[in-house]
Parts: C-alpha cells; sequence; structure tokens
C-alpha cells in the first residue's frame, strides 16, 4: 500500500502550514504576551524587536524544510520532537519573561508582583530563552539533515514523515 502523491502533498503542506503558524503563535506570545495582561513596556518591545523575529524566521525555515522533507518521503521525527520542545519551552519562555509596571516587575507566572515569585520567574526566563533558542535551531539543523536522510519505504511505514 503506498501512498498517493496527492495525500503525500496534503500531509506535507500541514505540516508546514502547523509549523510556520506555531511559530508565529509562538513569537507573538513571546513579544506580544504581556499585552494582553494590560503591561507593556520596554522589556516587551526588545523581545519583539529580538527574539521573536530570530525564532520565527528559524520556525519557518524549519516548517518549509520539514514540509520538503515529508514531500520527498524523508522521515522528519527528529525534528518533530525538537519542535515540541521549541514549542514547551516558548510557551514557558513566553510566561516568565517579566515586565516593569508602575507596580514593579511583573510576569504572566506572577501577576501579583510577589518578590519571591518575580524572583524565581526571572531565575527561569534566562534558561527557558536558552533552551527555546536552542530547540529552534536543533529543529532547523534536524528539518534540514531530514533532506539528505533515507526516504521512508511506504510498504512497511504508510504513515508519511514517520518512519
Amino acid at each position: 500500500m503506498s501512498l498517493s502523491s496527492p495525500a503525500v502533498k496534503r500531509s506535507a503542506l500541514v505540516c508546514t502550514l502547523t509549523v510556520v503558524l506555531i511559530g508565529v503563535a509562538l513569537a507573538a506570545w513571546i513579544g506580544f504576551g504581556r499585552v494582553l495582561f494590560g503591561w507593556s513596556g520596554t522589556i516587551g518591545m526588545i523581545m519583539s524587536l529580538t527574539v521573536a523575529p530570530i525564532a520565527l524566521v528559524l520556525q519557518g525555515a524549519a516548517g518549509l524544510s520539514m514540509g520538503s522533507a515529508l514531500r520527498r518521503r524523508h522521515s522528519i521525527r527528529r525534528a518533530i520532537v525538537a519542535f515540541v520542545l521549541a514549542a514547551g519551552s516558548g510557551v514557558l519562555f513566553g510566561a516568565t519573561v517579566p515586565e516593569i509596571t508602575e507596580a514593579g516587575a511583573r510576569s504572566i507566572m506572577a501577576p501579583t508582583g510577589e518578590s519571591w515569585a518575580v524572583e524565581m520567574t526571572i531565575a527561569l526566563c534566562n534558561p527557558l530563552g536558552i533552551v527555546y533558542l536552542g530547540m529552534s535551531i536543533t529543529t532547523l539543523v534536524l528539518s534540514r539533515t531530514a533532506l539528505r536522510g533515507p526516504k521512508i519505504d511506504a510498504e512497511s511505514h504508510p504513515e508519511v514523515g514517520v518512519g
């Protein structure tokens, strides 16, 4: 049982769109997530001008590479694992980035501004940001590597990209 070309193209398109849209949502969350809580300030502006565009480019390119690899019937399992880890750390990173308000420092995980909670989120923010960007780079590298990897045998692995 082999996959038809339209099914392969459709799954590649779905994969590409999913990765790119999640990348856009994560970039928006990191750059503008605090605005949802009414905390706009310099840190949000810095994040929206630096980290968010870099991650958006990395994950957008990874999504395009994953789609190309699927179209060519290559396995993208490792790239998907890296992308899921990047997305999880990106959500947590966006929730721990602090913002300076009139009442003091706040973050989404410490909305009341209690000092111990703000200190905890600040302590978690940098490592989560490093993991997020590192796993975004890893996702791109693994998706580009998948383009050169072995092809999936459609007889033994009928699910495209999972072999």
